[in-house]
C-alpha cells in the first residue's frame, strides 16, 4: 500500500509562486535531484523490519535521465484524448549496509508520466535491480509503482503539483 507523507506549504513567501513545470525535461531534473531524498523517507518509514535485522538502505543519487521512447503495442490501452504516457529511463545508484558488509547497487527504471489537467502523474514504473559489484546482468523489469522509488516519485509529483517543491 501506498504510504502518505504530509506536505507543507510557505505560506506568505515569495516562492508561493512555484509552478510545476510543463517542460518534461525541466520536470524530470527537478524530480532526479529530490528523488534520492524523497525515496530515503519512503525507506525510513516502510522499512522497519529491514533495519531490525541489521539491513540499512540508502538510496544515493539518481540520474542519467533517457527520454528516447520504446515503441509500445496498442493492443493492452487506448490513450484518453490522445496523450500518450511519456517514457522516461533513469538509473539509480544505492548503498545497501548489512552488518559489516556494503553492497553498492545499481537500479533501472522505466517511468511512464502523464500530463494531466493540474500538473504531472505517474502512471506506472518498472525496474530492473543489480548489483554494480557483481559481473551478472540485471534481473527482469518489474512492475515496481508502489515500490520505494515509485512512491518517492509519486510523493515528489503530489507535491509539486502542490507548489510545494523548490
Amino acid at each position: 500500500m501506498p504510504i502518505r507523507l504530509a506536505h507543507s506549504q510557505n505560506a506568505g513567501s515569495s516562492e508561493d509562486n512555484f509552478s510545476c513545470p510543463d517542460d518534461l525535461n525541466q520536470l524530470t531534473s527537478l524530480l532526479l535531484k529530490d528523488l534520492p531524498s524523497y525515496s530515503n523517507r519512503v525507506i525510513q518509514l516502510t522499512q522497519r523490519l529491514d533495519r531490525e535485522a541489521g539491513i540499512r538502505n540508502y538510496i544515493i543519487t539518481a540520474g542519467r535521465v533517457e527520454f528516447e521512447p520504446l515503441k509500445l503495442p496498442r493492443i493492452q490501452y487506448n490513450p484518453l484524448k490522445d496523450n500518450e504516457p511519456k517514457q522516461v529511463f533513469f538509473t539509480v545508484a544505492e548503498k545497501q549496509y548489512n552488518n559489516n558488509k556494503i553492497t553498492t547497487i545499481q537500479t533501472y527504471h522505466w517511468l511512464f508520466l502523464i500530463k494531466a489537467n493540474d500538473g504531472w502523474r505517474m502512471v506506472m514504473m518498472f525496474s530492473r535491480f543489480g548489483n554494480s559489484q557483481e559481473n551478472t546482468p540485471p534481473a527482469p523489469p518489474k512492475e515496481t509503482t508502489n515500490g520505494i522509488i515509485g512512491q518517492g516519485v509519486q510523493l515528489w509529483l503530489r507535491d509539486c503539483r502542490a507548489g510545494t517543491v523548490r
